[in-house]
């Protein structure tokens, strides 16, 4: 039974990833989410069938049926990783529904930022406004250790990110954090609380330095939050052994 709802969960968040990538393409160009799916190139309305999630690339054979503009297969890529994660997270804990919803609402907002990021380089703010109030009650009411863990874990989220873009812009003479990856990061603390912001950081500084390495030839600028999404869920999945590993070498 577990297999049956971990599929149809599957399904689900691929829609959602979906409904998640209209609006991290849309809203830095300040366009409504609510309209029809629409050709980049010509701007006819896709048809219904090239909606599904990740079989509508194939359906419509990976084109434009109006101009035969190419469609770029990132798109069904982020809709099986979202489908694929969300599925992976009921599988972990379903035993834990209440966390489960944190951790999906967490999800949502990271795959919006992080394609709103790729895409535009822009953390939009009005995401983090509307995903701030919803975290910050369910992981007070709900947290994995204590309330004050939640407290913490947000301003000092924020406060290491701040602190980084400044040493950056003084050290770089440029801008070295966008200022949207440092309000990110004051949700990141919420929700993994004091004890894991750290170890988040220190994978998507990893990730970033290993990979953005052989990215920065074909790009001028490496977008930080994919990074960070990998970091936040390396963290919150094997935060905890790790920590507990390392303080039992002493």
């Amino acid at each position: 039974m577990d297999y049956l709802i971990a599929f149809i969960i599957f399904l689900y968040g691929s829609i959602l990833t979906s409904f998640y990538i209209l609006v991290g393409m849309r809203l830095p160009m300040k366009k409504t989410v609510l309209g029809r799916s629409e050709c980049d190139a010509c701007g006819a309305v896709i048809p219904w069938f090239g909606l599904v999630p990740i079989l509508g690339y194939f359906l419509v054979r990976g084109q434009c049926a109006t101009c035969e503009t190419k469609v770029s297969i990132k798109y069904p890529a982020y809709e099986l990783v979202g489908g694929l994660l969300f599925a992976l997270s009921y599988w972990l804990m379903r035993d834990n529904m209440v966390e489960y919803a944190i951790v999906s609402i967490m999800l949502s907002l990271m795959i919006i930022v992080t394609v709103s990021d790729l895409e535009h380089r822009i953390v939009p703010d009005r995401v983090l406004l509307m995903f701030l109030p919803i975290l910050l009650v369910l992981r007070v009411l709900f947290p994995l250790t204590n309330w004050v863990a939640v407290v913490l874990g947000g301003v000092l989220g924020f406060g290491i990110m701040y602190l980084l873009a400044i040493y950056g812009q003084k050290r770089f003479k440029q801008e070295a954090l966008g200022g949207g990856d440092i309000k990110l990061y004051l949700l990141i603390g919420l929700f993994l609380e004091v004890q894991l912001v750290f170890l988040s950081l220190f994978f998507a500084s990893i990730f970033g330095l290993l990979i953005g390495q052989f990215l920065k030839k074909k790009m001028t600028h490496v977008p930080f939050v994919p990074f960070i999404f990998v970091g936040v869920i390396l963290a919150y999945l094997y935060g905890p052994a790790l920590m507990q590993w390392y303080l039992g070498l002493f």
